[in-house]
């Protein structure tokens, strides 16, 4: 499916690249490096696609996908338990759209009160993913990814 040098996102961790398919007596494993963090991760060939890798978006549906989620209107719920289990669930997805929403419901938050810790990591995360495929795609710095990022989510 994936080949050694593709662009991939890998979910709760971002855009990075297959670095490499190693074989061993227990099957074929893709070696995946996420740049940002500089992680390195190793996962069953047979496995990759229920782990939720997939290739990075187009230039296009990434800022379609961001500028449509900053327009959106976030229902937030009051009960902190619920909405921190809501925001991981979106998270795990390793998509895009649902990562970008994180990041706009957290921020809709940060508004009415202050985030707690648990939040402020999760948002941490969010803006890490969204910014690594920006990063990847667009092929520019993480300065102008913030920029590009920061534009999009206020279109």
């Amino acid at each position: 499916m994936f080949q050694a040098g593709q662009k991939i996102v890998y979910p709760l961790h971002g855009a990075g690249y297959i670095e490499d398919i190693e074989g061993t007596e227990n099957g074929e494993y893709y070696i995946i490096r996420i740049p940002s963090g500089n992680v390195r991760i190793r996962i069953p060939k047979a496995g990759a696609e229920k782990s939720g890798i997939r290739f990075p978006e187009e230039k296009v549906a990434v800022e379609e996908t961001i500028v449509r989620v900053g327009k959106s209107k976030p229902v937030l719920t009051d009960n902190w338990n619920l909405r921190q289990k809501e925001n991981l669930g979106r998270l795990k997805t390793g998509k895009l759209e649902q990562a970008a929403e994180v990041i706009k419901l957290l921020y809709e938050q940060e508004k009415k009160k202050k985030l707690s810790s648990v939040e402020c990591r999760l948002l941490g995360m969010a803006r890490q993913i969204v910014l690594s495929e920006i990063i990847s795609v667009y092929e520019i710095n993480n300065e102008k990814a913030e920029e590009l990022l920061a534009n999009w989510l206020e279109s």
